[in-house]
């Protein structure tokens, strides 16, 4: 029952993934899922068999080595059909697992080690400045535009898609994560955190498997001012390979939100809809025609 030399009754191969896992997560990731997968399918195989129990016990059709067999086959079965292209979890898996633990852009420990693709130094922006709660949505926009015209001028975007995900991701800034002393995360684009990083805040968060919403406690990034949250950001775009379909599909805001999307940037199965809502509704047009917030 082999899954690339990996048994699933093998408990010193499995001992070795478990220390690859612990020295290099991201080589083992695949083969974890791969794994979990096959121990999935072999219970749904046992379950689907349940009905032999109710079989008379002078049936030809049960006994005690048929159901050995059984399930030395099954379990066979299901290694086979996770070690090819299996039934999609384990690639779900891998890529939610990569999204929570494996994207580390860059580490945000001090300023000098963020890139600056938002300058600090452009008239009209303050970079120690943050978004009170207590603002509106015309504040929150107001605050983000010059720092989303300038990621979006080195990514090839139109800065309001930048506002719209921001709007979705913080609630127009009245929900951006916080650490437990209350200082804010700075974090725009709720981009994860590993757990070997320097800087960071885990809060409550909803996470989607298989489209149904659960409550998880995930770590997510920390920064001094919002201009490095958007560098991070564009860091993140440019810089995964993950994301090259949406690097590549800045030009158009539709695909370039439906490409991040099927990237795994978020699990919730209707964020691109959401984000698109933001884009084309009226509210974020009432913002910029009140305040004369244009691209130029």
């Amino acid at each position: 029952m082999a899954i690339n030399n990996v048994a699933i009754g093998d408990f010193k191969a499995l001992d070795d993934l478990k220390l690859t896992a612990k020295t290099d997560a991201r080589k083992a990731m695949p083969e974890v899922a791969k794994q979990f997968e096959a121990i999935f399918l072999q219970a749904m195989l046992k379950s689907m068999r349940m009905g032999e129990h109710f079989l008379d016990d002078d049936s030809p059709f049960k006994s005690e080595h048929q159901q050995t067999f059984q399930e030395m086959l099954d379990g066979q079965y299901s290694s086979a059909i996770a070690g090819n292209k299996g039934i999609g979890l384990a690639d779900f898996l891998s890529k939610d697992m990569d999204k929570q633990y494996g994207i580390t852009p860059v580490s945000q420990s001090t300023a000098k080690e963020i890139p600056h693709f938002v300058r600090d130094d452009n008239a009209g922006i303050k970079d120690n400045a943050g978004i009170k709660e207590s603002s509106g949505v015309d504040d929150f926009v107001k605050s983000l535009w010059p720092y989303a015209k300038q990621a979006a001028s080195v990514l090839g975007l139109d800065p309001k898609i930048l506002i719209a995900q921001a709007a979705l991701e913080t609630g127009w800034g009245k929900a951006i994560t916080k650490g437990i002393d209350g200082e804010s995360s700075n974090n725009i684009f709720n981009i994860k955190s590993n757990n070997n990083a320097d800087e960071s805040v885990k809060i409550k968060t909803t996470e989607y498997v298989a489209n149904t919403p659960i409550k998880v406690t995930a770590s997510f990034r920390k920064y001094a001012t919002i201009a490095h949250s958007f560098d991070d950001y564009v860091s993140l775009i440019q810089n995964n390979s993950r994301y090259a379909d949406a690097k590549s599909s800045a030009m158009n805001p539709e695909n370039y939100v439906k490409a991040l999307h099927n990237a795994g940037y978020a699990t919730d199965p209707t964020y691109s809809d959401k984000i698109l809502s933001i884009y084309h509704g009226d509210e974020l047009d009432g913002v910029m025609k009140r305040n004369g917030l244009t691209e130029s």
